[in-house]
């Protein structure tokens, strides 16, 4: 205790308080710091500071934080002995967010938007207009933004504007505070000018969580800025089923790419109440395969055997990549009516049967095996596929479950079949792929691996960056849109070390960010292009030949 009598230290206190001598008091108090007294004796000093009045105690809580206090608890007893005194003393806290020095100001701040003390407005922005210190101008609009007052909007306004990013994040998010209609518009008016900007801005916006907050938030999902789109997207996942009935709604007239971004948004949610309309869009069959892929990977993320038997036409696609979409979604939706469905498909033994049975077997969607392997057809069509065509990572899946469900005799008679067999050709080049969506995972596996490759992939982005910056493969292939980290922001973490040269990427997506049209011309934008860090772009769906092409103008075999 520094010598200090604790007894003697807290009576002199009281005697203080009592006469009224601030003076007296502030020179007792200098010995409250961490050096002169135990914990024990700074709570008993808050205890009887509490029970003096305002004007003698306010000057005393200022005077304390000047002092060295390290402990937590104090340090909170102290600003809760703040609002205590603050509470029903307008005119004092004024006069501290005004006249006093920094660290007392901060606390005295805070308690003016805590407590809400409205008439504290003025003051607030004036150390708004006045103040040069980023934390008092972080501090005060803080405040502000609680007081919710709506011609605050304007002062917040020009904040947001400021170069310092923490009074820019402060002022946005006081702006959300505000909860009308005209904080939502003005946070959209903030989108474009930077990405750091506009991901505070979508933030805000989602924490508003109005209905008018949450269709501008949905409908930024079309935005042609990519960050834009992807932050909205985040958003929209973590308010969860909340967010279920705008971005249903929004179905109606939704161009191809918003369509996508709202049901692939829904499919990361997985509310059940997202089933129907879903469905809808699978039995409408809409003529972009992207649509159809994007609907049949939501109904992989959200199961529902009762809806199931409405998949099976997925496995009839003309694209592949719409193929291994439904074939895991069916392999997640099993019933009674799905497997009597697809019972019939495999048993045509069309080629709509072969392409049906590949995507099963490509996408491992392993347990509808267990309920076909007694069709005669199927046997037939899962042979030479997985001998002739299927990649070896594939077919050992395949050739595991086979044996897991007792068929170890059919394994062994495709085992003998198997053409090729041995080690893909082009060991030397590495090519590392990722994707949030499994299913194209395995799809991009099965052509790289039929093209002579052996793929490392990934459907974690920040899985990825570690192991691209360290083994420096010869091609990446990515996604664009994908949670947590983009596309772009993947490309971004590569470029700060290799250059386009080093480390090429080829970026695959739906999206039209990098599309131009001229004189009814599509082309990709090159200067964009460039700028983003992607070496080439190729667009969903694709054909093997397109590929292929692809692949080749970075590696040559």
């Amino acid at each position: 205790m520094g010598g200090i009598n604790a007894k003697e230290f807290i009576d002199e206190l009281i005697f203080c308080l009592k006469e009224e001598d601030v003076i007296k008091a502030k020179a007792l108090l200098q010995f409250a710091s961490d050096s002169d007294v135990d914990a024990d004796i700074q709570r008993k000093a808050l205890v009887e500071l509490a029970k003096g009045p305002e004007n003698i105690v306010f000057p005393l809580l200022e005077y304390l934080t000047k002092i060295e206090i390290s402990n937590p608890k104090i340090q909170d007893a102290l600003y809760e002995l703040i609002l205590d005194k603050a509470y029903g003393n307008t005119d004092l806290v004024i006069k501290y967010i005004t006249e006093n020095e920094k660290k007392a100001r901060l606390l005295f701040l805070k308690a003016a938007g805590e407590l809400l003390l409205k008439d504290t407005a003025p003051a607030l922005k004036k150390n708004i207009v006045e103040s040069k210190d980023a934390d008092i101008l972080i501090a005060a609009i803080t405040a502000l933004g609680k007081l919710r007052f709506l011609d605050s909007l304007p002062i917040f306004s020009e904040m947001a504007n400021q170069p310092d990013k923490s009074v820019r994040q402060a002022a946005i998010s006081a702006i959300s505070e505000q909860g009308s209609n005209a904080a939502v518009d003005q946070l959209i008016g903030f989108i474009g000018k930077d990405e750091e900007t506009n991901k505070l801005a979508v933030e805000a916006m989602s924490e508003m969580q109005d209905l008018y907050a949450l269709d501008k938030l949905t409908a930024l999902l079309t935005s042609p800025i990519t960050n834009v789109r992807d932050t909205a997207i985040d958003q929209l996942m973590k308010l969860g089923n909340k967010a279920t009935p705008i971005l249903t709604k929004a179905f109606q007239n939704a161009d191809a790419d918003y369509l996508v971004h709202l049901v692939t948004t829904l499919g990361y949610i997985g509310d059940p109440a997202a089933i129907t309309p879903i469905l809808d869009i699978i039995n409408t069959q809409p003529a972009d395969a992207n649509i159809r892929q994007a609907a049949y990977e939501a109904m992989e993320r959200i199961p529902s055997p009762k809806t199931a038997i409405s998949l099976v036409q997925g496995l009839q696609d003309p694209v592949e990549s719409v193929r291994m979409s439904a074939a895991r979604a069916i392999d997640r939706n099993l019933s009674k009516a799905l497997v009597a469905g697809l019972k019939n498909v495999v048993r045509e033994g069309s080629e709509d049967s072969k392409n049906a049975v590949a995507a099963l077997i490509d996408s491992e969607a392993s347990n509808i095996f267990n309920f076909l392997v007694e069709e005669e057809s199927f046997l037939e069509i899962a042979k030479t596929h997985v001998a002739v065509k299927a990649d070896p990572s594939t077919r050992k899946a395949f050739l595991k479950q086979m044996g897991i469900i007792g068929r170890k005799e059919f394994a062994e008679t495709i085992e003998k079949a198997v053409v090729g067999k041995g080690e893909p050709e082009n060991k030397v080049n590495q090519i590392f792929v990722v994707d949030d969506s499994k299913m194209m995972l395995k799809l991009y596996q099965n052509k790289l691996t039929a093209l002579g490759f052996t793929p490392v992939t990934f459907d974690r982005p920040e899985d990825a960056i570690p192991q691209i910056l360290q083994k420096k493969p010869n091609l990446v292939i990515t996604d664009l849109n994908m949670p947590n980290i983009s596309g772009l922001e993947l490309t971004r973490e590569i470029r700060k070390k290799f250059s386009r040269q080093e480390i090429p990427i080829l970026m695959i997506t739906t999206q039209s960010d990098f599309v131009e049209e001229k004189d009814g011309d599509i082309k990709v934008n090159d200067t964009v292009l460039t700028k983003s860090g992607i070496n080439k772009i190729l667009h969903k769906p694709f054909t093997d030949d397109e590929f292929c092409k692809a692949i080749k103008s970075f590696i040559k075999f």
